[in-house]
């Protein structure tokens, strides 16, 4: 619940902060002071450590492919979110572990968590598209967090594979930094841009000092919402199965909403009952996961 409400209070500034540079590229800073605060932190380069660093093409495929997911995650969230209210992107991206559960499990909670999950994206996808002039672009942001939801089911399963590493917040380390400079090579470039030269339709980031104030509020961003949320995962993650871990997850819809009433997204009776479906379809699906999923192992 910490973690939940740490993530979508900084969340909700990232949001605020669209109006001054936009989503992608607020999504460039997010990954990267975190990524660079993790290397600073561990740096698993090191002398001491470098033993400890990935010896196989496997465990380097594992350390990249959870790093990948966790770039493809946020950034493509901020998108999704950026035309949605937060409660509802997450809601929706739900439906990446959901999905993962019905591929590996062979009971009948996987099944009906899936359909229970269908109808609640369904019912929120339908509410916002009866009202247009809430969010004029909807439909880029569900296929964005459609998308974003199978990154998460991916994170679930390598971010999972990194933790029983004997070394799993070096690894991490690596992971976040080499998803950061892939993220890079497309965003790096207009991301300084945008803080420099902030776009016409932005406030405070254009007056004195306002590059300064806005690469503040994507540090903190990134502090509050990857940095520390991602060493807690880890420590999660070492300690109990992805199926429980999934459970613990279905309290994040409700602290998203909760956040979301702070900076005045108010949400409908469609839009609860929605959110519901998903969260009673994550607790039908996993809470009858007593042991470590093979799959995840």
């Amino acid at each position: 619940m910490g973690e939940g409400l740490m993530i979508y209070l900084a969340t909700s500034v990232a949001k605020l902060a669209f109006t001054q540079l936009d989503p992608l590229l607020a999504a460039w800073y997010r990954i990267g002071f975190g990524a660079v605060l993790m290397m600073i932190w561990r740096r698993p380069f090191s002398k001491v450590k470098r033993a400890g660093l990935p010896h196989t093409s496997r465990d380097w495929w594992i350390v990249a492919l959870a790093g990948i997911s966790v770039m493809l995650m946020n950034t493509l969230f901020y998108l999704g979110m950026s035309n949605m209210d937060i409660g509802i992107a997450v809601s929706i991206e739900f439906i990446g572990p959901l999905g993962v559960a019905v591929l590996t499990g062979h009971s009948w909670r996987e099944r009906l968590g899936i359909i229970l999950a269908a109808g609640g994206v369904v019912l929120l996808a339908g509410v916002s598209f009866a009202n247009p002039a809430k969010y004029p672009h909807f439909m880029i942001g569900l296929i964005a967090i459609l998308i974003d939801g199978v990154m998460w089911g991916c994170y679930i399963v390598f971010g999972r594979m990194v933790a029983q590493r004997s070394n799993p917040l070096d690894s991490l380390a690596l992971s976040m930094f080499i998803g950061w400079l892939i993220q890079s090579v497309f965003l790096a470039v207009p991301a300084v841009k945008g803080v420099i030269s902030p776009k016409p339709g932005a406030t405070w980031a254009r007056s004195e000092f306002g590059s300064l104030k806005l690469l503040g509020v994507m540090f903190f961003v990134s502090v509050f919402a990857s940095f520390v949320p991602y060493i807690i995962d880890q420590v999660i993650m070492r300690r109990i199965s992805s199926a429980r871990y999934s459970v613990i997850q279905a309290i994040n819809p409700v602290m998203a909403l909760l956040v979301g009433l702070i900076i005045g997204e108010i949400p409908t009776a469609g839009d609860l009952a929605g959110v519901a479906l998903v969260i009673i379809a994550v607790v039908v699906t996993f809470s009858g996961h007593r042991q470590p999923d093979p799959e995840t192992m």
